[in-house]
């Protein structure tokens, strides 16, 4: 597998087969949930690397945990994910992070 993570957008096919799925379960997905939203320019579905995110999260819950499409959108809806916590718990490590390297400028 190649890095594309410099990537802006990815198209559909793009998209399925980071997952190894076809198109067309991404397009059911996005009927189930409504958090997956991406781009229509011309009629073709843009994915950007958030929508990825998205799709990285409806893929743990219901590939690797095994839930049903309607507990895995209520999960995400509410924000109880193990995944949505942890990204959480990094964003607030990354706020005291720049806060300590602030005051650590301030006392030089």
């Amino acid at each position: 597998m190649h890095d594309d993570s410099h990537k802006l957008y990815y198209n559909i096919n793009e998209a399925a087969a980071r997952y190894g799925f076809d198109a067309s379960k991404l397009r059911y997905w996005e009927s189930v949930f409504p958090m997956l939203k991406p781009e229509k320019r011309g009629g073709d579905r843009i994915y950007t690397p958030e929508d990825l995110e998205v799709l990285d999260e409806i893929v743990y819950l219901v590939e690797h945990k095994k839930h049903k499409l309607a507990a895995a959108r209520q999960i995400m809806e509410t924000g109880r994910s193990q995944r949505t916590k942890i990204k959480r718990a990094v964003q607030q490590l990354e706020t005291i992070k720049r806060y300590l390297q602030d005051i650590k400028e301030l006392m030089k």
